[in-house]
């Protein structure tokens, strides 16, 4: 057998074992191989490179943001070094921690304190984390690395056992570490090729924020004589829960599902008996949010009259805000009232001078009207010339666009609840 720069082919050859499989530049044609008894072929010789490449989950320079050296040392300790104890890294992170639970299987070290009070069973959460396995520096997943937060309801199976139980032990605004279990992990068989098997994992997490979706449930529970008579806050944490509801709708692009939960919102809201000056505060300020997401889907649906209205009833609690002013610009804008648009935009613009869509707003309008005048200009030229049923179309058109004007007026004269 010749040999290459040393080195035999035999020496490739072990007994029990096989070639292992090679990748192709281009595929066998089986014609021509039944045809002639012989095919052409070109061996991939980036194959093994391109699949590491695969297995690569993260940006490399963004992943060096998250690499953890602990799960490869484990937290440094040179009395046990000393002593010859071989603990494994996690062993060595969880000498540190406390027992979450009773059987030791979830342990628990905080980072950073949180605020207020626990996270109430069944709430919505918003969490950043960082998730790796024993002797893996790199996150396995990490919502930071994709850029925005996992944001799911406790205790309905979104997640992990393990983490849901973590997640329940902590504060708005808290960072902690958790050491989980197999059994509350992943199990037996893991999640290969990322989470071997019987594989204990280490999550790093951020409690960005969380709702008590369980007040909303607890409200729609109560029969309606109740439901007058609820505490202030039950009903705001249910109006809470079901702005962050609608905001979830929103973003998965459920327009008309948000504007339910909104109004679902303001309708607690408006009917809340107020007893201070604090409860109003709290009152107005979800108001002020819950009027300008509707005003916002309302847009989105092209529904200007109603865009008008919840934009209204947004300025009425805080008549310079910007995004009440913009969205009742963009609404008056669509019937084509100019002036009272432009008004708003730029009253708009003067409180956030730098914002991009108001600006590309106001150019969406100086494009709209020129080509209104220009229609205008020229339906007025036929007129001298006699008008055709054509003309007399347009006429109707361009008087309807016209009358659009007093669109103001007539939106003060819309109801004012949300049904």
């Amino acid at each position: 057998m010749d040999a290459i720069e040393g080195h035999s082919f035999e020496d490739d050859e072990v007994e029990g074992s096989e070639m292992p499989p090679v990748k192709l530049v281009d595929g066998i044609d089986i014609r021509e191989l039944i045809d002639t008894s012989v095919a052409t072929f070109e061996v991939n010789m980036n194959a093994a490179e391109e699949e590491r490449d695969d297995q690569t989950y993260f940006n490399k320079e963004e992943l060096l943001q998250c690499v953890n050296f602990d799960c490869v040392a484990g937290d440094s300790d040179e009395e046990d070094d000393k002593r010859g104890l071989g603990l494994t890294p996690f062993q060595k992170i969880a000498k540190n921690m406390t027992d979450l639970t009773p059987d030791g299987k979830i342990r628990k070290r905080e980072m950073k304190p949180g605020s207020g009070s626990l996270v109430p069973e069944g709430a919505y959460v918003t969490v950043h984390y960082n998730a790796y396995v024993e002797y893996g520096d790199e996150p396995y997943d990490s919502t930071w690395l994709r850029g925005q937060p996992l944001s799911f309801r406790l205790q309905r199976g979104y997640v992990i056992i393990g983490l849901d139980v973590a997640i329940s032990s902590m504060k708005k605004g808290e960072t902690s570490r958790f050491l989980i279990h197999p059994d509350l992990g992943y199990g037996k068989m893991g999640c290969p090729p990322r989470i071997p098997q019987n594989a204990e994992l280490l999550f790093e997490v951020e409690l960005v924020k969380f709702t008590d979706n369980m007040a909303a449930e607890a409200f729609e529970a109560l029969s309606l004589e109740d439901r007058e008579k609820a505490d202030f806050g039950l009903i705001l944490k249910a109006a809470q829960a079901e702005h962050v509801n609608g905001n979830e709708s929103f973003k998965r692009d459920n327009i008309n599902l948000a504007i339910t939960k909104y109004k679902k919102a303001v309708n607690m809201l408006e009917k809340i008996r107020l007893k201070n000056e604090e409860e109003e505060i709290k009152q107005q300020n979800l108001l002020l949010k819950l009027y300008i997401n509707l005003a916002v889907c309302y847009n989105k649906q092209k529904n200007s009259r109603l865009a008008c209205v919840m934009s209204k009833h947004a300025l009425r609690i805080q008549p310079k805000n910007p995004k009440a002013l913009f969205n009742f610009g963009r609404a008056l804008l669509m019937l084509s009232d100019f002036d009272h648009a432009r008004r708003c935009l730029l009253d708009a613009q003067k409180l956030q001078p730098s914002n991009r869509e108001i600006s590309e707003e106001l150019k969406k309008l100086d494009k709209k009207q020129k080509t209104y005048e220009v229609d205008m200009k020229k339906f007025s030229q036929r007129m001298f010339q006699g008008a055709s049923e054509e003309d007399k179309t347009e006429s109707k058109s361009l008087h309807s666009r016209r009358n659009q004007n007093s669109v103001v007026a007539e939106c003060q004269f819309l109801p004012c609840a949300i049904y």
